[in-house]
């Protein structure tokens, strides 16, 4: 076993590897061995545990700095011949090991330590000079009957013993005890038997299957302790990645779980593999020049997955291979090529040898921890050692064992073929079409059993492979039918359109693949324009050639969406799709259609959604139906969400959820989640929400809208309830960038809440800005039910700005655009409208009824925070009519959005209540007063000025002011002072119902960095 597993010295492996972690108990059991004064302890574990780094940390520690150190190492030696029934109950598998070799090899160092007395020693102890020459002139003369090798070789345990009882404080560290030599057993033995009242023995012991135990008895009142390591657990291994990555970096916990989840995989929880893998990670990013100062997690992931296998591991299981017999040497070659557990006939037969030889040849592979068992299979003890054994093996041996690993797979019915295995080494032995098609077999299926995920990976990988143009063809069609309910990234997208434009599919395969890679450039990785302009061009292949199909990318041309056609042509698309449908036979498609309509008709607001829903209710008779239905109806509950019927989405939702209990579909599964972050959202259960929304928009950043729609409502939590205006709006403006197909709520929202932000710093040109592009594509598309979220907020803006024949137009183009539609949210929006243009109008009494109508109707419809806003509307206009007796009201506007946990909004409206009812000042001496204490907060934070104003709704000059009586009354010299007097906010960054703003380093969220030069928090007020 290697002494220092990470490869560095003993003062270095803390900063080299992240620290020494998950070895507090076998830390605290040794060092109560080592306190207890005559013992012996035996660490055991398997190779690359850290055995050697425990003694290591333990020893280093302040109490035994003092104490005589004397190491030595068991070598392995020779091949590795002998049977484990020949091999007696003793270490000693070698016969070459020269005799108490590790002991005078630890004793050597003696001259070179304190310890060794300068008082008269017992004459035996010259003995010891004989066989450590280092010793010899510090030594006795040896009596003159040693000469005699036998005398000596009597002599000799005595004589060590009598040394090392005049060292005083003395640990003995043996490593590799199971390959120690006889002799070395036997001095074991006898200290054990009589142990010097000052020596500690400690050994390290492998624990590979068919090696050696140390048997021993401790006598004479001498301790025995056995202190046993296994791999690292999966929280382990994140403990190290945490700690290597630096304790006083924020770091986002998913991001670094990820990293450490695939550490642990590669590593097998091995702490010398994990320690390797990540320091060459490390160094491949700094040879890129994207880690030259700390790599980020992100990238970090990225170079462990593409590093090669770390040198040190690759020397490491070279060592351990070296003792090998030729036989165990084909073995290891036939479980490298094999790259799964196997029982040991099928290595056998791989490896071309008779049973019985396979038999010893493996146990040998055992004892040297080259493989271990997994139940009756042996297996690598993790891919890194796979890897390193694979490329050892030679190209000509590699595709001749690489053909007999298939047959032998396929001989062996044990339950359904390994297709995925069977495709690796028919391609790895030349048979490439034999490859393709168990490749294409095995996406088969996983597609047939609802795992899309890895179908697509697998279609991708055949089309990219496939040398035949009419083989890629066929594959790719089941490419673009399955990616559009898996995670599907641009290699998808670029190996189908590769298909299209270079293999000329005939007419019916052509369009059929457009319909199914227009679903995908929708959905996942494309526009929207991209999208239904696939789809347009798929529809004339397919009328001529199959109109069932046709009239089911018809259905698909029927979704609209506000970055898409006018909605008028998307009816059209839906209208022709229906004279289609009663031609439809295959049940699949007839989902697929059905799922289709019913999304586009809620999309639409068309009454007629309802019915067409319930279609989707029936029992699905396969998994791919099952899959449209559940697809359906998580489209169907993002459209009813927006449309305000929140109870309906939730049940669309659980139903999806059962759909897909039985089928793995990641698109489909992260539909579910952003559906429920914002059904969450407009419900005003904001608890957490940050945080969940943080996740999935890290989760599902593959996929554009997914990752869009919860990057919304992470921005608008961060605006609403943690007051963060910078993070919101750089949240906001990347979720509305990101969008590809939105079906009316993310450009909407995110335009509304950035106009928000500007209205209330009194830039109404820059709301009016903010809104103008949402504003231009619900004229072009007449997509005016998805107007609800923006349409308030615009006519505010316009109004600020001048524009009030604008605003005015644009409410009746709402109002005729809704007339017909079942659209509970829009009307209720309307109605606002209605009142803002009233109220700008000065007809302030028509407002507050509409307002309370639209208050009272928001609260029906269960949106808390719409809510608020009518009811702080309404006590705008009541302020205009009455004065100052109408203040409660804002009062009890601004008790609503505390209850809500609208920090930003408190702000707003507590900003508000002091301009328009100014009151006098309530005196708090040298005490900080409340406004003064969320400045602190913030300032602490490393917030600069600009920030703190945009959060907390204040110009920036007058924050200054709050920042220098902070300073005064906290006798602060700085900025940075602020938060050296040991200032803390009272009530608690938990205090909130929305949750803290941020936490670090183990926190989902981190603090915002300076954004540039200009804003950043230095030790000016």
């Amino acid at each position: 076993m290697e002494r220092h597993p990470f490869d560095t010295r003993p003062g270095e492996e803390a900063a080299a590897t992240g620290g020494f972690v998950g070895r507090h108990e076998e830390t605290r059991r040794l060092r109560e061995a080592l306190r207890t004064g005559r013992s012996l302890t035996v660490v055991r574990g398997q190779a690359g545990t850290g055995t050697s780094r425990l003694v290591d940390e333990v020893l280093a520690e302040a109490e035994f700095a003092e104490w005589t150190h004397l190491r030595g190492t068991c070598p392995t030696t020779g091949p590795d011949t002998t049977p484990a029934h020949a091999r007696g109950s003793h270490p000693g598998g070698h016969t070459t090991a020269v005799p108490l070799g590790p002991v005078t090899e630890a004793l050597a160092a003696l001259p070179y330590r304190p310890g060794l007395p300068a008082r008269p020693l017992p004459p035996v102890t010259g003995v010891v000079g004989l066989v450590v020459p280092e010793l010899a002139d510090r030594l006795p003369r040896p009596p003159a009957a040693a000469d005699d090798p036998e005398v000596r070789r009597g002599l000799l345990p005595r004589a060590i013993r009598a040394l090392l009882a005049l060292l005083g404080d003395t640990v003995l560290i043996l490593e590799d005890v199971h390959h120690a030599d006889p002799a070395t057993v036997g001095l074991l033995h006898r200290l054990a038997d009589s142990m010097p009242a000052r020596l500690r023995l400690v050994v390290t012991e492998d624990t590979a299957p068919g090696l050696p135990v140390l048997g021993v008895r401790a006598a004479g009142g001498t301790r025995l302790q056995e202190v046993s390591l296994h791999p690292w657990t999966p929280q382990e291994t994140d403990d190290c990645v945490r700690r290597w990555l630096g304790d006083h970096r924020p770091v986002r916990v998913d991001e670094r779980r990820d990293l450490a989840a695939l550490v642990h995989e590669l590593s097998g929880g091995l702490p010398a593999a994990a320690g390797a893998l990540l320091e060459d990670a490390g160094e491949l990013l700094r040879a890129d020049g994207t880690g030259a100062h700390r790599p980020r997690t992100d990238a970090l992931l990225t170079a462990v997955r593409q590093t090669a296998v770390p040198l040190r591991l690759r020397r490491e299981l070279a060592r351990r291979c070296a003792p090998l017999t030729e036989d165990a040497r084909r073995i290891v070659a036939a479980a490298a090529v094999l790259g799964r557990p196997a029982p040991v006939d099928v290595l056998a037969h791989v490896a071309d040898l008779a049973p019985e030889r396979a038999d010893a040849a493996v146990e040998a592979c055992l004892r040297q921890s080259v493989l271990r068992t997994e139940g009756p299979c042996p297996t690598f003890r993790n891919p890194l050692d796979r890897r390193a054994a694979l490329a050892r093996v030679p190209g000509p041996q590699l595709a001749r064992l690489s053909l007999r690993a298939a047959r032998a797979l396929r001989q062996s019915g044990d339950g359904p073929p390994p297709l995925t295995d069977l495709a690796r080494l028919y391609t790895a032995a030349g048979r490439v079409r034999d490859g393709l098609r168990c490749l294409v077999a095995a996406a088969d299926r996983a597609a047939a059993t609802g795992d899309y995920a890895t179908a697509t990976s697998l279609y991708t990988r055949a089309v990219a492979e496939d040398p035949r143009a009419q083989g890629r063809i066929r594959t790719a069609a089941k490419l673009a039918r399955t990616a559009q309910l898996a995670r599907a990234g641009e290699d998808v997208v670029a190996a189908v359109r590769t298909v299209l434009d270079e293999d000329d599919p005939p007419p019916r395969l052509r369009g059929e693949i457009r319909l199914h890679l227009s679903v995908v450039l929708r959905n996942q990785s494309g526009g929207a324009l991209d999208s239904l302009n696939e789809v347009a061009r798929a529809i004339p292949d397919l009328e001529a050639c199959d109109p069932q199909i046709a009239a089911r990318a018809m259905a698909v041309a029927s979704i609209p969406s506000l970055q898409g056609w006018p909605v008028t042509r998307h009816q059209a698309w839906l209208d022709r799709a229906e004279t289609l449908a009663g031609r439809v036979a295959d049940p699949v498609a007839r989902a697929a259609i059905a799922a289709n309509r019913a999304t586009a008709l809620m999309l639409l607001g068309d009454p007629r959604a309802w019915p067409a829903a319930d279609i989707l209710r029936g029992p699905a008779g396969s998994a791919m139906e099952a899959a449209h239905h559940a697809r359906g109806l998580t489209n169907l509950a993002h459209a009813s969400s927006a449309l305000g019927y929140g109870t309906r989405a939730r049940d669309f939702l659980d139903r999806a959820v059962d759909g897909l209990a039985d089928s793995s579909s990641p698109y489909l599964e992260g539909l579910v989640q952003t559906g429920r972050l914002v059904l969450a959202w407009h419900a005003g259960q904001w608890h957490d929400l940050y945080a969940a929304a943080d996740r999935t928009t890290r989760d599902y950043r593959e996929i554009p809208d997914l990752t869009a729609e919860a990057m919304l409502v992470r921005g608008l939590t961060a605006l609403h309830v943690l007051g963060d205006v910078p993070r919101a709006r750089r949240d906001l403006a990347e979720a509305a960038a990101t969008t590809r197909y939105d079906t009316g709520f993310i450009l909407t929202a995110s335009a509304a809440a950035t106009a928000r932000v500007h209205l209330e710093a009194g830039r109404p040109g820059q709301a009016g800005d903010a809104v103008e592009e949402v504003l231009h594509r619900l004229e072009r598309t007449g997509g005016w039910v998805w107007a609800a979220e923006v349409l308030p907020v615009a006519v505010e803006a316009l109004h600020g700005s001048g524009q009030s024949s604008r605003a005015r137009r644009l409410v009746d183009d709402f109002e005729a655009g809704i007339a017909d539609r079942d659209a509970p949210a829009p009307s209720v929006a309307l109605a606002v409208c209605r009142a803002l243009l009233a109220r700008a109008a000065d007809r302030p009494d028509e407002a507050v009824g509409l307002l309370a109508d639209a208050e009272t109707r928001w609260r029906q419809l269960g949106r808390p925070l719409d809510a608020a806003r009518a009811a702080e509307a309404r006590g705008r206009c009541l302020l205009d009519l009455y004065g100052e007796s109408a203040a409660g009201g804002v009062q009890d506007v601004v008790e609503a959005y505390r209850h809500l946990g609208a920090r930003w909004d408190v702000a707003r409206c507590r900003r508000f209540h002091v301009t328009t009812h100014r009151r006098g000042r309530i005196g708090y001496g040298d005490q900080l007063s409340p406004r003064e204490q969320e400045v602190a907060r913030l300032v602490v934070q490393g917030r600069a000025n600009r920030d703190i104003a945009e959060s907390l709704v204040l110009s920036t000059r007058t924050v200054e002011h709050h920042v220098a009586r902070i300073m005064r009354k906290l006798n602060a010299t700085s900025r940075t002072g602020i938060a050296l007097t040991g200032w803390t906010d009272e009530a608690g960054e938990g205090s909130s119902p929305g949750g803290p703003p941020w936490t670090v380093t183990d926190s989902a969220v981190s603090p915002p960095p300076p954004r540039n030069g200009n804003d950043r928090s230095d030790d000016r007020p």
